[in-house]
């Protein structure tokens, strides 16, 4: 299990105060603070490698390190029942490899963790009320994608009894018009046919995986199934799939290959049970397809 997709919950009771040199203040409150320090020693030994600490009455914890940058996404507003602050840890690269974490202070220094690729994208609706954020739901490499070619999904999420939780009724509230769906039917028609033309004569279309990935099919069918449409998804799929050259009453074969794989990637996405996204409505249809996959 990779430690970017940790998530993590603790509470400090009489700590030893932590041992940094040239610590850096990222924020002073009443309750307690947030500093940047260096990376100890034995670990990551570049000059500019950034660990982060909290520190409130009860002591002083390390929370994590090996960053190239540590930044302030949201400070306190006064709100009952929400975090003091969330900060991020970003690992540097292409990939977005971040550490988001949610800091209380009071009645005890407490924080959660959560991470992984495409972090980097975070983002925190600055509007009154309840924190709420949205977090990258990541398939990567689907379909011979490159790295940087990854499906990114913001999901709306919102602090909920001390965690981050699923706003699951923003989530779904999003619906398709007859519209919008024709033109997604063209998209993704387009992207696949190209597809087609540049692996004909094959006369099975997946596997092999494409060349540089089909971003825009991938895209709007994960769309679809994260806002508990995946039975639109599939008929979007299956309006869009190439039909054989010589046979044009006959669809090429490879469209229920490519289905499931891309439901295999979503439920392997950690977010899929983090957030127990299976609550979904037609989530049995993305599962039971990724268990044929």
């Amino acid at each position: 299990m990779r430690a970017s997709h940790a998530i993590l919950s603790l509470t400090l009771t009489g700590l030893p105060a932590l041992s940094a040199a040239a610590p850096q203040p990222l924020l002073q409150s009443a309750g307690g603070e947030i500093i940047i320090t260096e990376c100890p020693p034995g670990g990551d030994d570049d000059p500019f490698c950034r660990a982060v600490a909290a520190s409130g009455p009860e002591g002083q914890v390390r929370l994590g390190g090996g960053y190239m940058q540590v930044s302030l996404l949201w400070a306190h507003k006064s709100d009952p029942g929400q975090p003091d602050a969330l900060v991020l840890g970003d690992y540097g690269g292409s990939g977005g490899r971040a550490d988001l974490y949610a800091v209380t202070f009071t009645p005890h220094l407490s924080y959660r963790r959560i991470g992984g690729e495409r972090f980097d994208s975070v983002t925190v609706d600055e509007t009154p009320g309840p924190l709420r954020l949205s977090l990258p739901f990541d398939v990567e490499f689907f379909n011979g994608a490159p790295h940087a070619g990854a499906i990114v999904v913001p999901l709306p999420v919102i602090w909920s009894d001390g965690d981050f939780a699923l706003d699951f009724a923003q989530l779904t509230h999003r619906t398709y018009s007859p519209s919008e769906f024709d033109f997604r039917v063209l998209a993704v028609g387009a992207e696949l046919a190209a597809w087609q033309d540049k692996a004909y004569p094959a006369k099975h279309l997946y596997p092999p995986e494409a060349v540089g990935g089909t971003p825009v099919a991938a895209t709007a069918l994960v769309e679809m199934m994260l806002t508990g449409h995946a039975d639109q998804a599939r008929d979007l799929l299956d309006r869009s799939w190439p039909r054989d050259r010589e046979q044009a009453d006959k669809p090429v074969e490879g469209k229920a290959a490519f289905w499931a794989a891309l439901c295999k990637a979503v439920v392997e996405e950690p977010s899929w049970k983090r957030f127990r996204l299976d609550r979904l409505p037609h989530a049995d249809l993305i599962e039971l397809a990724a268990q044929a996959s």
